[in-house]
Order: C-alpha cells, then sequence, then structure tokens
C-alpha cells in the first residue's frame, strides 16, 4: 500500500488526517483502510505483543496515532511498559513534537517512582503514604485526566501496559479495574490502546473486552503487524527515509 499524502509534515509539524463519522484516523493511511477509515470512538485496541517486539516497534506504529492526537488539541493519559520510563518516553516523543507540546497534553501515570516531580509525571507513589491511599490515587488520576481533556474537555487515548496492574494487583483485581475502565471510556469516547505482553494471566479476559486486536512481531524484514480482529494478513511497517520523520507505510510481507 502506498502513503497518501495527508499527514505530512509541514515546517517541521505534524498536519493531522481528518477522522471519519465515528472514528479516529491511526495516523496511517494504509492502517485506516484495513481498519474501514480508523479506529471506532470509545473502543479498546489491544496490541498483542511477542518477546522479539522492542520499543522502538512500537513507537514506529504507535507514534503516528499520538501525534495525529496531539495536532487535533487532544491528549494521551499513559502507562507506560515496564522497559520504558516518563523521561525516555518523552525524549523520544519529543523528536516529533514540541517540549510544550508534550508536556501540556500528555501526563504518564507512574506506579513505582521513576522521574517524580516532573510536570508531565502523575506519581502514585506519592498517594501510598496517604492512610486513605486509593482515594488519593483516584483524585490524582482524575486530576490527571483533566490535564490531558483541556478546558473543552476533549477525549483523549488511554495508553495501557496491562503488564503493570497485572502485576501490582493481580491479575482479578487488574480485570474488574479494566472493565469499569473500559466501559468508562466507551462513556467518554476515549481510544484505548492496550499493551499485552506475552505470557501475561490477564490475556484472555483482556481479549473479551477489546474491540479490536492487533498481533505485533519482529523478524528479519522488520516489526509485522497482522489482523486479528478485523482480520488482514501481515504486514511490515514500514519508517520513511529519514530518523526525523514519524510516518510509516505498511508494506505486505514477502510471499
Amino acid at each position: 500500500m502506498r502513503a497518501a499524502g495527508k499527514g505530512a509534515k509541514e515546517n517541521g509539524h505534524w498536519t493531522p488526517i481528518a477522522d471519519g463519522e465515528g472514528l479516529y484516523s491511526s495516523g496511517i493511511p494504509d492502517f485506516d483502510r484495513l481498519l474501514g477509515g480508523g479506529f471506532r470512538r470509545g473502543s479498546l485496541a489491544l496490541f498483542s505483543l511477542d518477546e522479539s517486539v522492542e520499543l522502538g516497534d512500537l513507537d514506529r506504529l504507535l507514534f503516528p496515532v499520538y501525534l495525529n492526537f496531539l495536532y487535533q488539541s487532544r491528549g494521551i493519559l499513559a502507562v507506560l511498559p515496564t522497559r520504558d520510563s516518563p523521561h525516555d518516553f518523552r525524549a523520544r516523543f519529543t523528536r516529533f513534537a514540541t517540549r510544550r507540546r508534550f508536556d501540556t497534553r500528555v501526563r504518564v501515570v507512574d506506579y513505582v517512582g521513576e522521574d517524580r516531580g516532573l510536570s508531565y509525571v502523575a506519581s502514585m507513589t506519592d498517594a501510598e503514604a496517604n492512610p486513605l491511599k486509593e482515594k488519593a490515587s483516584i483524585q490524582k488520576i482524575l486530576a490527571a485526566e483533566r490535564e490531558v481533556q483541556g478546558n473543552r474537555k476533549r477525549p483523549y487515548i488511554e495508553l495501557h501496559a496491562f503488564e503493570v496492574f497485572d502485576t501490582l494487583m493481580g491479575t482479578e483485581k487488574a480485570l474488574k479495574m479494566w472493565y469499569y475502565g473500559v466501559k468508562r471510556a466507551r462513556h467518554m469516547g476515549n481510544l484505548v490502546i492496550g499493551l499485552l505482553g506475552p505470557g501475561l494471566p490477564c490475556a484472555a479476559g483482556v481479549r473479551r473486552m477489546a474491540d479490536a486486536e492487533f498481533a505485533l512481531h519482529h523478524d528479519d524484514v522488520g516489526l509485522i503487524v497482522r489482523g486479528v480482529r478485523p482480520s488482514f494478513p501481515g504486514f511490515v511497517v514500514t519508517a520513511a527515509a529519514t530518523p526525523d520523520d514519524p510516518h510509516v507505510r505498511f508494506v505486505p510481507t514477502p510471499a
């Protein structure tokens, strides 16, 4: 598939691809075509990863989605994979967006005390010192939500690395929390992007909640994305020619 002209950078900025009715564009024209126009509003899009998928692979596929939201004055509330950190995520992201845009529209929820004190980090470890820590944590999350929504209360991306909650809370409690969270996201019209690592006990329960699912793996030709729901064959996620250009296209896997 050939990348369309929409979404090209102008003067160092991302030009967003317009959303279809009831949809959010992925920021990748080839991906949008496979999705029937984009991700459904208020849906959970699940990305199942095997051991071969690295952070750089996720950046290549998901940064266009994030940028397409940010450049329409929408935000991101993120729980990052274990291998990532708020500071590193921001450093990679701000190759393609200004620091100001990131700092005002992105909040990273942290449960282990990494990069505490930064404006874009909502640290849950501070709430642990409160006797009513569950209530304090909820208040922190709600404050972060208000910041990414902005004054106009726009919908936003919820990025969830499921390994974090499954490890910290246990599968049963985590699944209950996600059930209510996904229901709330549907009501608010948010886009939930779920990252499901290999071997997680919560996998079956998370898949039952998902509206769409994509399987990712990395082999000799690069990152491969295959559609589970909706079903489509594997494509190589191919980066643009220069490292400072976040655009990608989908190329059919070699026969």
